[in-house]
C-alpha cells in the first residue's frame, strides 16, 4: 500500500507540471500575438519548484518500508510540510501570476452580456 500511495503522490505533481508545460507553450504563443512580455517562463520556475523537491519527498514516504527507523510523527508532518507542500503553494503562486498575465482578457470575454454582441 505504501508503494501505491508513494506512486500516486509522484504521479500527481508530475501530471501538474505536464500541464504547466502546456500552459507554457499556449501563453507563448498568445504572448507573441498580443505583443506582452515574456511572462510564460514563469510556468518554467513553477515547474522547478513543484518537481524539485520529488525526490526528497518520495524518500520521505519510502523510509518506514526500508526499514529505516521512522521519526516522530510531528517530526515527520513538520517535514512533509516543508518538503512538499511549501514548494507546491509556491509553484503554484508563480502559475497564478502567469496565467493571469496571459489570460486575463478571457475575464472580460465571460463577463459579457450574452445579447451585446451584435448576434
Amino acid at each position: 500500500m505504501t508503494y501505491l500511495s508513494s506512486t500516486l503522490f509522484v504521479i500527481g505533481p508530475l501530471s501538474v507540471g505536464i500541464m504547466l508545460m502546456l500552459l507554457m507553450v499556449l501563453s507563448k504563443r498568445l504572448g507573441h500575438a498580443l505583443e506582452i512580455p515574456p511572462y510564460h517562463r514563469l510556468y518554467l520556475v513553477s515547474a522547478f519548484f513543484l518537481l524539485f523537491p520529488l525526490p526528497a519527498a518520495w524518500i520521505l514516504l519510502l523510509t518506514g518500508t526500508w526499514g529505516l527507523p521512522e521519526a516522530e510523527p510531528q517530526t515527520l508532518l513538520i517535514l512533509k510540510i516543508f518538503v512538499t507542500l511549501v514548494p507546491m503553494a509556491i509553484a503554484i503562486t508563480f502559475a497564478l501570476v502567469a496565467t493571469v498575465k496571459y489570460w486575463y482578457w478571457v475575464w472580460g470575454e465571460l463577463q459579457e452580456p450574452r445579447g451585446k454582441g451584435g448576434d
